[in-house]
């Protein structure tokens, strides 16, 4: 039967101030100032040594009373934080494609620049941003003209385009036909 790893509580310090992810399942610290406690790669500012307790297991921490960190989510079993921001991006273009979305505001709500959201959700889900919203928008055009009787201005607004140029141009890009001529074939893809 193995025995716990056993470390020394200034090995665990020296840890946590150097965020050590190797430690991360090995212990945990809390912060008595704040009450939440973390991992020791955890990229939170480092606290006073005097304000810090440590503990085997995060259920050990909950037990004294303390609340998981929300930077370094200590309570979840593998934290991925860049698939965490990427997926609330996504939820973002999800709920608002049809309005003015501007990536780099989103970007800055999440704390990260607009070349790393880029390059995160690339990585990620395939298209950037910019491309991912106009795909939703052109799914939504398609959808609008295979069923409503409105005008093309009307779809493509509706849509979330700004103009009816870029409309087009994006619309045929996507799907090989033109807005009326996708009308005309009864709306299939």
């Amino acid at each position: 039967m193995n025995k716990p790893v056993r470390i020394s509580d200034n090995e665990k310090w020296e840890a946590v101030i150097c965020s050590k992810k190797s430690y991360d399942g090995l212990f945990f610290y809390g912060v008595k100032t704040t009450g939440i406690f973390c991992r020791p790669s955890c990229s939170a500012r480092t606290p006073d040594r005097g304000n810090v307790v440590f503990f085997d297991n995060d259920i050990n921490a909950i037990a004294a009373g303390f609340r998981p960190c929300k930077k370094c989510r200590p309570d979840k079993a593998v934290f991925e934080p860049d698939l965490e921001l990427v997926k609330k991006a996504k939820d973002i273009f999800d709920a608002n494609y049809t309005g003015s979305i501007k990536i780099g505001h989103i970007a800055k709500q999440l704390g990260v620049s607009f070349n790393h959201l880029t390059k995160l959700f690339k990585k990620q889900f395939g298209p950037t941003p910019t491309s991912y919203i106009t795909g939703l928008r052109v799914n939504k055009a398609a959808e609008l003209l295979g069923q409503a009787d409105m005008s093309i201005l009307e779809i493509a607004y509706m849509a979330g385009f700004k103009s009816l140029s870029n409309f087009y141009r994006c619309f045929k890009e996507q799907t090989g036909y033109t807005p009326k001529e996708f009308r005309k074939n009864g709306g299939d893809l």
